[in-house]
């Protein structure tokens, strides 16, 4: 009987982890910040934010195009408060301060997002890609240190002025505007 049970509590401890099947965009994001967004690999992130960017539209491997969206979750300063962006200016000054904290999702059918503050409920799987977010050049300098481009992204010109930083790329994503 105890060597049943001690056979029970080994493959308990020693079995494979599963993520969390479904995940909040914040927790994500600032574990993406944090360098540990892999615990969440292969999980459905959902939430809701702010799109400021409008619809990008990405060219595919094969040649084809499809719309793809930046969706900024929020700003999160140092000691932890996190703040919600609605307008433009708050959104420029979370930029130059370096503070905004954004998803990007890529899918099929994603809606055409106007270049204005738009409210977007999403749902996307993160699979460990990412996507390079430049800054608005509003944001200029800044108060801090951008992280730069993604790996395996930087800027074809060594000179380019840009701020960049890298996002997680949710794939497979689905987004709604919210009427407010």
């Amino acid at each position: 009987m105890v060597r049943a049970v001690c056979v029970v509590a080994g493959l308990l401890f020693f079995a494979p982890r599963t993520p969390p099947s479904d995940v909040d965009g914040v927790t994500f994001a600032l574990a993406f910040r944090a360098g540990e967004a892999d615990r969440y690999r292969n999980t459905q992130v959902t939430g809701t934010g702010m799109s400021f960017h409008g619809a990008i539209t990405e060219r595919i491997a094969d040649g084809s195009t499809r719309r793809s969206i930046v969706v900024t979750l929020g700003s999160s300063a140092a000691d932890g408060r996190m703040t919600l962006l609605k307008t433009w200016d708050e959104f420029a000054a979370a930029e130059r301060a370096r503070t905004t904290l954004v998803v990007a999702l890529s899918g099929p059918d994603l809606p055409e997002v106007p270049a204005a503050p738009t409210a977007i409920r999403f749902s996307g799987v993160y699979d460990g890609q990412v996507r390079t977010i430049m800054r608005l050049p509003q944001a200029g300098e800044g108060g801090g240190a951008d992280s730069g481009p993604c790996p395996g992204e930087q800027a074809r010109q060594p000179d380019a002025k840009a701020s960049f930083y890298c996002a997680p790329l949710l794939t497979g994503a689905t987004a709604t505007i919210v009427s407010e």
